[in-house]
């Protein structure tokens, strides 16, 4: 275990003010296996996440480095006397869009063969990976050893991402690679861009969920105290060759989703939209791999769902003031 001047290991988030990374700086706080260390967060805080920096646990000891992770220098600088590095950082979408293609590839890709070369060449003992469900492409549910056909820059740039960390792996560095699924919950630097805390969030402030397309679209799924936990794990018991591993809960559509946040809130509406066809791609993945290892997770959808509407009271739905004109017509 390496050390730095006051003999505290230091451990490395990526991306660290981020919807997972914030939850996983506070979860380690309280995990056994990082009890002593400094947690060293490097965020550009390109999504103003602040808050994720906040009001962190007082028990814990914490550094914070501003910088992207295209930035070599000061990329080094965050990595002198680190032990392990948990590699968050990424421009994050959803993984069907098709937003900013180059800067996507700039940041997934390039970005993380940045980390795996500084992370080599100063000495770090373990590296994890966080990659995405969504490199396998259509289909499913996949295991780890099925080929990928990812669609789109996100799942495409992630997928070179996994390969920059195989090729680390061949010049010495000792990494697991997880394949996540998204995740869904409450975490002090929040997101509604995915589709469970988006149906969510539209139900706490009384307006409709919308559905693309038919809903009958497949996600994979893992609670965001389950995300953390799963990526500790990996740390600590992957075989850190370049393995690969799932991390999901569950695989339900958009319309499953919605039927939960019905039986949770009766009066919560659902409405249709048309949209890209993209967005009636399906996929899944199998995370057997994990559970048998021994992982066990403790976040059901209804659970979650169920903690993220109570942070929404008081709001009752807004009756539009032109339905009945618009029925008439």
């Amino acid at each position: 275990m390496r050390r730095t001047q006051n003999e505290n290991p230091v451990v490395l988030i990526t991306g660290g003010a981020g919807y997972i990374g914030s939850q996983l700086v506070r979860d380690m706080v309280h995990d056994p296996d990082f009890d002593g260390y400094t947690i060293r967060i490097y965020d550009n805080l390109h999504r103003h996440h602040y808050c994720g920096l906040m009001d962190l646990p007082r028990a814990g000891r914490y550094e914070f480095i501003e910088g992207d992770i295209l930035d070599r220098f000061n990329l080094e600088r965050a990595m002198c006397g680190v032990s392990e590095v948990f590699h968050l950082a990424a421009l994050v979408s959803t993984p069907l869009s098709f937003d900013h293609p180059e800067w996507t590839e700039q940041v997934n890709h390039w970005g993380t063969a940045s980390v795996v070369d500084c992370a080599l060449h100063s000495g770090v003992e373990r590296l994890l990976y966080v990659s995405s469900a969504s490199v396998y492409g259509p289909g499913g549910p996949f295991t780890e050893d099925e080929p990928c056909h990812p669609i789109g820059p996100y799942s495409i740039s992630k997928r070179k991402g996994e390969e920059d960390v195989q090729q680390g792996c061949q010049r010495g560095l000792k990494a697991t690679i997880v394949r996540l699924g998204t995740a869904f919950g409450n975490a002090p630097a929040m997101r509604f861009d995915a589709v469970a805390n988006r149906l969510a969030f539209l139900v706490g402030v009384g307006r409709p969920m919308v559905l693309y397309g038919s809903g009958k679209q497949v996600r994979p799924l893992i609670h965001i105290r389950d995300a953390s936990a799963a990526l500790r794990f990996c740390l600590q018991h992957g075989a850190g060759r370049g393995e690969i591993i799932n991390a999901a809960l569950l695989n339900p559509s958009a319309r499953d989703i919605t039927h939960m946040l019905q039986r949770l809130v009766p009066e919560a509406e659902v409405r249709y939209t048309d949209q890209d066809i993209l967005t009636e791609i399906s996929f899944k993945i199998d995370a057997s791999k994990l559970f048998q290892m021994g992982f066990e997770p403790q976040y059901t959808l209804e659970r979650g769902l169920r903690e993220m509407l109570a942070r929404w009271q008081g709001y009752h739905q807004v009756k539009n003031p032109f339905e009945n004109e618009l029925k008439e017509i």
